[in-house]
């Protein structure tokens, strides 16, 4: 009686490994889709932050942080010291 409750039990065990195995290859979210995900987040905060820094600190117009002509003045600061 005990060695079938042993085997039973043995059984339960393997079965819910397989299964973890199962949903360990299979993952809900992947790791591809999440790096693309930081990098578009870490890409809009970058965004935003120069948008506050440059509006609200600098006392310029939001829309002039996508101007390209707007990073190759504050780029002439840097390189010309």
């Amino acid at each position: 009686m005990a060695n079938e409750e042993q085997n039973g039990s043995e059984q339960t065990e393997s079965k819910e490994r397989t299964e973890r195995k199962r949903l360990s290859n299979h993952r809900r979210f992947p790791i591809l889709l999440r790096v693309i995900v930081v990098l578009l987040l870490a890409f809009v905060m970058l965004a935003i932050g120069a948008i506050i820094g440059y509006s609200v600190i600098g006392g310029g117009e939001w829309k002039d942080v996508f101007n390209i002509d707007t990073w190759r003045h504050i780029t002439d600061f840097w390189l010309t010291s």
